[in-house]
Protein backbone atom coordinates (compact mmCIF):
# COMPACT_ATOMS: atom_id res chain seq x y z
CA UNK A 1 0.00 0.00 0.00
CA UNK A 2 1.38 3.35 -0.93
CA UNK A 3 0.68 6.48 1.01
CA UNK A 4 0.60 9.89 -0.58
CA UNK A 5 0.97 13.17 1.22
CA UNK A 6 -0.72 16.22 -0.26
CA UNK A 7 0.74 19.53 0.79
CA UNK A 8 -1.11 22.79 0.38
CA UNK A 9 1.20 25.77 0.40
CA UNK A 10 -0.33 29.11 1.17
CA UNK A 11 1.64 32.30 1.02
CA UNK A 12 0.14 35.41 2.51
CA UNK A 13 2.17 37.64 0.26
CA UNK A 14 1.42 35.85 -3.06
CA UNK A 15 -1.78 36.19 -5.08
CA UNK A 16 -2.97 34.67 -8.33
CA UNK A 17 -2.28 37.05 -11.21
CA UNK A 18 -5.47 38.75 -12.52
CA UNK A 19 -5.95 39.55 -16.19
CA UNK A 20 -6.42 43.18 -17.09
CA UNK A 21 -10.12 43.81 -17.84
CA UNK A 22 -10.79 44.42 -21.51
CA UNK A 23 -11.71 47.97 -22.38
CA UNK A 24 -13.91 49.04 -25.30
CA UNK A 25 -12.08 50.21 -28.38
CA UNK A 26 -14.46 53.11 -28.92
CA UNK A 27 -16.08 55.60 -26.57
CA UNK A 28 -19.49 57.24 -26.57
CA UNK A 29 -19.26 60.27 -28.82
CA UNK A 30 -16.66 58.82 -31.18
CA UNK A 31 -17.38 59.37 -34.87
CA UNK A 32 -16.95 56.07 -36.68
CA UNK A 33 -17.40 54.55 -40.12
CA UNK A 34 -19.67 51.51 -40.32
CA UNK A 35 -17.89 49.36 -42.90
CA UNK A 36 -20.95 47.13 -43.33
CA UNK A 37 -23.02 49.94 -44.82
CA UNK A 38 -20.41 52.57 -45.66
CA UNK A 39 -22.08 55.10 -43.38
CA UNK A 40 -20.75 57.54 -40.79
CA UNK A 41 -22.28 57.85 -37.35
CA UNK A 42 -21.67 58.62 -33.70
CA UNK A 43 -21.34 56.01 -30.97
CA UNK A 44 -24.30 56.62 -28.65
CA UNK A 45 -24.15 53.56 -26.37
CA UNK A 46 -21.85 50.65 -25.51
CA UNK A 47 -22.99 47.24 -24.26
CA UNK A 48 -20.97 44.18 -23.24
CA UNK A 49 -22.42 40.75 -23.89
CA UNK A 50 -20.41 37.60 -23.08
CA UNK A 51 -17.22 39.62 -23.03
CA UNK A 52 -17.85 41.22 -26.42
CA UNK A 53 -18.41 44.95 -26.76
CA UNK A 54 -21.30 46.01 -28.98
CA UNK A 55 -21.85 49.57 -30.13
CA UNK A 56 -25.03 51.52 -30.79
CA UNK A 57 -24.76 54.09 -33.59
CA UNK A 58 -26.96 57.21 -33.80
CA UNK A 59 -29.42 55.78 -31.24
CA UNK A 60 -30.33 53.02 -33.71
CA UNK A 61 -31.82 49.66 -32.83
CA UNK A 62 -28.87 47.61 -34.14
CA UNK A 63 -25.60 46.86 -32.36
CA UNK A 64 -22.25 46.47 -34.13
CA UNK A 65 -19.01 44.74 -33.18
CA UNK A 66 -15.64 46.45 -33.08
CA UNK A 67 -14.55 44.65 -36.25
CA UNK A 68 -17.18 46.48 -38.30
CA UNK A 69 -16.29 49.96 -37.07
CA UNK A 70 -13.37 52.27 -37.81
CA UNK A 71 -12.66 55.71 -36.39
CA UNK A 72 -13.36 58.32 -39.04
CA UNK A 73 -9.94 59.86 -38.37
CA UNK A 74 -8.30 56.51 -39.18
CA UNK A 75 -10.42 55.60 -42.20
CA UNK A 76 -8.35 55.54 -45.41
CA UNK A 77 -10.75 54.16 -48.03
CA UNK A 78 -13.10 56.19 -50.21
CA UNK A 79 -16.05 57.59 -48.31
CA UNK A 80 -19.39 58.60 -49.77
CA UNK A 81 -21.10 61.36 -47.81
CA UNK A 82 -24.88 61.01 -47.90
CA UNK A 83 -26.91 64.20 -47.94
CA UNK A 84 -29.86 64.53 -45.60
CA UNK A 85 -32.67 66.67 -46.97
CA UNK A 86 -35.72 67.90 -45.10
CA UNK A 87 -38.77 68.43 -47.32
CA UNK A 88 -41.76 70.35 -46.00
CA UNK A 89 -45.13 69.01 -47.16
CA UNK A 90 -47.77 71.55 -46.10
CA UNK A 91 -50.64 69.71 -47.82
CA UNK A 92 -51.62 66.14 -46.96
CA UNK A 93 -53.14 63.44 -49.13
CA UNK A 94 -56.89 63.87 -49.45
CA UNK A 95 -56.83 67.59 -48.63
CA UNK A 96 -59.08 69.89 -50.66
CA UNK A 97 -57.20 72.86 -52.18
CA UNK A 98 -57.39 75.56 -54.83
CA UNK A 99 -54.93 76.09 -57.67
CA UNK A 100 -53.71 79.37 -59.11
CA UNK A 101 -55.28 80.30 -62.48
CA UNK A 102 -58.06 77.70 -62.20
CA UNK A 103 -60.94 80.07 -61.38
CA UNK A 104 -61.53 78.82 -57.87
CA UNK A 105 -62.08 75.18 -58.82
CA UNK A 106 -61.55 72.72 -56.01
CA UNK A 107 -59.01 69.91 -56.24
CA UNK A 108 -58.16 66.95 -54.03
CA UNK A 109 -54.53 66.04 -53.33
CA UNK A 110 -54.03 62.47 -54.60
CA UNK A 111 -50.22 62.29 -54.77
CA UNK A 112 -46.97 64.13 -54.10
CA UNK A 113 -43.36 63.67 -55.18
CA UNK A 114 -40.07 65.51 -54.72
CA UNK A 115 -37.58 66.06 -57.53
CA UNK A 116 -33.98 66.71 -56.46
CA UNK A 117 -31.57 68.63 -58.71
CA UNK A 118 -27.82 68.75 -58.03
CA UNK A 119 -25.23 70.47 -60.21
CA UNK A 120 -21.73 71.72 -59.62
CA UNK A 121 -22.02 74.71 -57.34
CA UNK A 122 -25.81 74.69 -57.08
CA UNK A 123 -28.77 72.54 -56.22
CA UNK A 124 -32.47 72.72 -55.40
CA UNK A 125 -35.57 70.63 -54.76
CA UNK A 126 -39.03 70.86 -56.29
CA UNK A 127 -42.21 69.46 -54.78
CA UNK A 128 -44.86 68.39 -57.29
CA UNK A 129 -48.46 67.74 -56.22
CA UNK A 130 -50.82 65.50 -58.16
CA UNK A 131 -54.38 66.81 -57.93
CA UNK A 132 -57.81 65.67 -59.05
CA UNK A 133 -60.61 68.18 -59.70
CA UNK A 134 -63.69 67.45 -57.64
CA UNK A 135 -66.22 68.26 -60.34
CA UNK A 136 -65.05 65.87 -63.05
CA UNK A 137 -61.99 63.96 -61.80
CA UNK A 138 -59.60 65.77 -64.17
CA UNK A 139 -56.01 65.31 -62.96
CA UNK A 140 -53.21 67.88 -63.07
CA UNK A 141 -49.70 68.27 -61.68
CA UNK A 142 -48.68 71.58 -60.11
CA UNK A 143 -45.81 73.00 -58.09
CA UNK A 144 -46.19 73.71 -54.41
CA UNK A 145 -46.20 77.48 -54.89
CA UNK A 146 -49.26 77.23 -57.17
CA UNK A 147 -51.45 75.67 -54.47
CA UNK A 148 -53.45 77.69 -51.97
CA UNK A 149 -55.26 76.24 -48.96
CA UNK A 150 -59.01 76.13 -48.97
CA UNK A 151 -59.23 78.82 -46.29
CA UNK A 152 -56.93 80.68 -43.94
CA UNK A 153 -57.35 80.89 -40.20
CA UNK A 154 -59.35 84.12 -40.33
CA UNK A 155 -62.34 82.65 -42.18
CA UNK A 156 -65.23 81.31 -40.16
CA UNK A 157 -66.74 77.92 -40.83
CA UNK A 158 -69.89 79.57 -42.23
CA UNK A 159 -67.89 81.61 -44.72
CA UNK A 160 -65.92 78.50 -45.62
CA UNK A 161 -69.03 76.48 -46.44
CA UNK A 162 -70.47 79.34 -48.49
CA UNK A 163 -67.18 79.65 -50.34
CA UNK A 164 -67.21 75.97 -51.25
CA UNK A 165 -70.78 76.14 -52.48
CA UNK A 166 -69.93 79.10 -54.73
CA UNK A 167 -66.74 77.48 -56.03
CA UNK A 168 -68.48 74.17 -56.76
CA UNK A 169 -72.00 74.80 -58.14
CA UNK A 170 -74.40 72.17 -56.89
CA UNK A 171 -75.98 71.47 -60.26
CA UNK A 172 -76.29 67.81 -61.11
CA UNK A 173 -76.59 68.53 -64.82
CA UNK A 174 -73.13 70.16 -64.78
CA UNK A 175 -71.49 67.39 -62.82
CA UNK A 176 -73.19 64.30 -64.18
CA UNK A 177 -74.06 63.98 -67.89
CA UNK A 178 -77.36 62.34 -68.67
CA UNK A 179 -77.44 58.68 -69.63
CA UNK A 180 -78.48 59.59 -73.21
CA UNK A 181 -75.65 62.08 -73.73
CA UNK A 182 -73.40 61.43 -76.73
CA UNK A 183 -70.43 62.89 -74.87
CA UNK A 184 -68.10 60.79 -72.81
CA UNK A 185 -69.81 59.63 -69.65
CA UNK A 186 -68.03 59.33 -66.32
CA UNK A 187 -67.00 55.80 -65.52
CA UNK A 188 -68.20 53.92 -62.48
CA UNK A 189 -64.81 54.49 -60.83
CA UNK A 190 -65.05 58.24 -61.46
CA UNK A 191 -68.55 58.34 -60.05
CA UNK A 192 -67.39 56.46 -56.98
CA UNK A 193 -64.57 58.99 -56.57
CA UNK A 194 -67.13 61.80 -56.78
CA UNK A 195 -69.27 60.08 -54.17
CA UNK A 196 -66.32 59.74 -51.81
CA UNK A 197 -65.33 63.39 -52.34
CA UNK A 198 -68.80 64.69 -51.53
CA UNK A 199 -69.07 62.28 -48.62
CA UNK A 200 -65.85 63.72 -47.18
CA UNK A 201 -67.07 67.30 -47.70
CA UNK A 202 -70.39 66.47 -46.06
CA UNK A 203 -68.59 64.88 -43.12
CA UNK A 204 -66.30 67.89 -42.67
CA UNK A 205 -68.81 70.71 -43.14
CA UNK A 206 -72.25 69.12 -42.66
CA UNK A 207 -73.84 70.98 -45.58
CA UNK A 208 -76.96 69.21 -46.88
CA UNK A 209 -76.09 70.12 -50.47
CA UNK A 210 -73.17 67.69 -50.35
CA UNK A 211 -75.53 65.00 -49.10
CA UNK A 212 -77.87 65.69 -52.01
CA UNK A 213 -74.95 65.38 -54.42
CA UNK A 214 -74.11 62.01 -52.88
CA UNK A 215 -77.68 60.92 -53.59
CA UNK A 216 -77.41 62.25 -57.16
CA UNK A 217 -74.26 60.21 -57.76
CA UNK A 218 -76.01 57.10 -56.45
CA UNK A 219 -78.91 57.74 -58.83
CA UNK A 220 -76.47 58.13 -61.72
CA UNK A 221 -74.82 54.83 -60.81
CA UNK A 222 -78.23 53.19 -60.76
CA UNK A 223 -78.96 54.59 -64.24
CA UNK A 224 -75.75 53.02 -65.54
CA UNK A 225 -76.65 49.66 -64.00
CA UNK A 226 -80.17 49.79 -65.47
CA UNK A 227 -78.79 50.78 -68.88
CA UNK A 228 -76.37 47.83 -68.83
CA UNK A 229 -79.14 45.45 -67.80
CA UNK A 230 -81.34 46.58 -70.70
CA UNK A 231 -78.51 45.88 -73.12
Amino acid sequence: MHAYTILTICSKGWEMPMSTPKRPKFSVGDIVVNTLYGTVGTVTDIQQIDGTFLYEINHGHSLFTEQTLVLLSEFTDDLWIAEEIEIELPFFLGEIVRVRDYDGHLFKVVGVRTEIYRYYGEGWEETIYELKRLTDGWEIEVHLEDITPLADGEETSVTLVQDIVIATPMNASLLLPSADSENREPSVDELLDMYNDYKALYKWFGDDQYKRMMETVVQRLQEIVNHQNRN
